[in-house]
Parts: C-alpha cells; sequence; structure tokens
C-alpha cells in the first residue's frame, strides 16, 4: 500500500520502487493531459532529461500501447526541453546530453508506438557561442505558451541531490524573472554527474563548466508538475524540500510547495529518512533528525579520492538543514 503525506500545497506519494513511481507518475500525466485535451485546450509536455525520469519515459510509452486517445494525442502536443549543456550534435560528448536522453530513452520509444511525432522542439545548443541566442529564442517560444491560456502545459520534473530545478541552482535566487539562465556546474552537482554517468564523468573536470537550464519562477509556470525522485542518493534533497513547509533558496525545488497543482512521487529508497522524520517528529515533536540520519545523509557526499571535495559538500548540507531546523 502506497505511503502518502503533504508539505506545503505538494501531495507526496510514495511508491514501492522505480518502477511504481513511474507508473503512478505516467498514469496521473495521462489523466491531465487526456482532461485538458477535453476541455479543448492544447497539450504542452515539459520534460526533465536525467535518470530521475527513465521509469516515467518507460510507463509513459506503455501507457500509449494499450490507450489509443492517449496515443493520437501524442501527435497534438508539444514537447520541450528544462536544460542542457552546451553541447553540439557533431561533439563526441553529444551522448551526455539532454536531447540525447530524451531522443534515446523516450522520443524513439514512444515514436515506435506512435508514429513521428512532429512537435518535439529541442534546444539545439552547439558550444559555441551562438548558444545565447539559441537559448533565448527556445525559451521566448515557450514562455510564451506558458502565458497561453489556451496551452495546459504539463511539467515532469526531478530534484538534484544539491537541491537543484533543472539546473537552476542555488547561486540563482529563486525570484529571477522567467526565462533561460547560463549558470556553472559546481560542488554537489557536480558530485551528483559523476554518480550519474560514471562512464563519462570520471573527474570533475570531465563535467562541462557550464549548462542552460529555466528558472524556477519559469518552471512555476506550468498548469500540472509531478516530481519523480527515485534515487536513494536524493535523501537529503528530499528531506530539505519536503521535511517542513519552508522554501529556501538553497534548495529550489522546495519552491514546488507553493504550486497549487503539483504532485511529488517518491520511492521508499528516496524517501526513507523523509518518512523516518516525519514520523519521529510526530511521534516526540522534535525538530530535529537523529545523529543516525545526519550520519546516512553524510555518507551521501563521500568520495574518498577528494576529501576536500567531500568535506565542502557536507559542510553545504549542515548549513542547510541548519536553516531548516533539522540540526
Amino acid at each position: 500500500m502506497q505511503k502518502e503525506i503533504i508539505a506545503g500545497k505538494v501531495r507526496i506519494i510514495i511508491g514501492k520502487d522505480e518502477a511504481a513511481m513511474g507508473g503512478i507518475s505516467a498514469e496521473m500525466m495521462a489523466e491531465a493531459l487526456k482532461s485538458a485535451a477535453a476541455a479543448g485546450k492544447k497539450p504542452v509536455l515539459w520534460l526533465m532529461a536525467a535518470p530521475s525520469g527513465f521509469a516515467f519515459y518507460k510507463a509513459f510509452t506503455t501507457l500509449c500501447r494499450t490507450d489509443g486517445e492517449l496515443a493520437a494525442l501524442m501527435k497534438k502536443t508539444l514537447f520541450f526541453q528544462f536544460d542542457d549543456y552546451p553541447v553540439g550534435r557533431t561533439d563526441p560528448k553529444f551522448p551526455i546530453t539532454f536531447r540525447a536522453l530524451l531522443e534515446t530513452f523516450f522520443f524513439a520509444p514512444l515514436q515506435e508506438v506512435c508514429g513521428r511525432l512532429d512537435t518535439i522542439h529541442l534546444m539545439e545548443l552547439k558550444g559555441d557561442g551562438s548558444d545565447d541566442a539559441v537559448a533565448s529564442t527556445y525559451a521566448k517560444k515557450l514562455l510564451g505558451l506558458l502565458d497561453d491560456d489556451a496551452c495546459f502545459v504539463a511539467e515532469l520534473k526531478g530534484i538534484g541531490m544539491d537541491g537543484h530545478w533543472g539546473f537552476h541552482g542555488s547561486e540563482t535566487p529563486m525570484d529571477r524573472e522567467p526565462g533561460i539562465i547560463k549558470v556553472p556546474m559546481k560542488g554537489q552537482n557536480i558530485h551528483q554527474q559523476k554518480i550519474d554517468w560514471p562512464q563519462y564523468f570520471k573527474t570533475d573536470a570531465d563535467v562541462p563548466k557550464t549548462a542552460y537550464s529555466f528558472t524556477v519562477s519559469a518552471f512555476m509556470k506550468a498548469d500540472f508538475i509531478i516530481d519523480n525522485v527515485p534515487q536513494a542518493s536524493k535523501a537529503y534533497s528530499v528531506l530539505a524540500a519536503y521535511g517542513n513547509d519552508r522554501i529556501l533558496n538553497d534548495i529550489p525545488s522546495s519552491a514546488l510547495k507553493d504550486h497549487p497543482n503539483a504532485t511529488a512521487v517518491l520511492t521508499e529508497k528516496s524517501a526513507e529518512i523523509l518518512c523516518e522524520f516525519r514520523e519521529a517528529h510526530v511521534q516526540t515533536g522534535s525538530p530535529k533528525i537523529s545523529r543516525d540520519m545526519h550520519d546516512r545523509l553524510s555518507l551521501l557526499w563521500k568520495e574518498p579520492g577528494n576529501p576536500d571535495a567531500e568535506k565542502e559538500n557536507t559542510g553545504i548540507m549542515d548549513r542547510v538543514l541548519k536553516k531548516l531546523g533539522f540540526i
């Protein structure tokens, strides 16, 4: 039996595992898109591209195999991405881009079921001086849809290990105007990229220095948002985002708690410490995490080959947990 809790305005569903998370999210997204289309709205699907989304991609594609109405709707749906690295298609590192991930793990399987989709819009960065203009044009197009009452924009997001949303991290104010920003890749975020893609990012230097991302204020303009976080490695950012009702610039994904139509779907692994903390808080009334919880969270930043980075990343975590009143 799945568990549910509330943080701010967000309903949080905790599925047993990654497959359950993907299935729940796909069903919810399919219903939202079909309901919007039935009401005469133009459907727009705005997608993260990351391992956090893989279970959703698979489950949603499977739904399209058995739901002719949903499959047909995909032909009318506009598809957009969140963020990407400034890497062009001819670059040997192109497989690390979110364009490549979406094409490989979502769009290709989906088109096998639904037929060719001519409504896929990707941010075609090249890694040269044209990228700022490409990103700006891309943002203008999507922001126009977000402001169009005739459109229904449904968003699938995740949470970074450092709490980022897209690649909008703590270095960017959450109240920055809606649009696209060029952000530095650093610290806890680099640590996550090496965990997610060890075959490409063996060292910090292998991770691109910058990335383009929509801002939190833009993400919040979506009509409907689902947050998917399957990994145990996200236990800290899940706790920081959903442990209480507070919104912190340090954890950009915490802003989701102020969205009127958002659901987070987690797994037992990603939500383990969050649930332990919530249950202990109910029993004892204490807003503090236990020493054991803190020790387990600290292990997420373990990096034997780089003790300075480990110390820095753990220190950042502790400062955020203190702001939240958890330690």
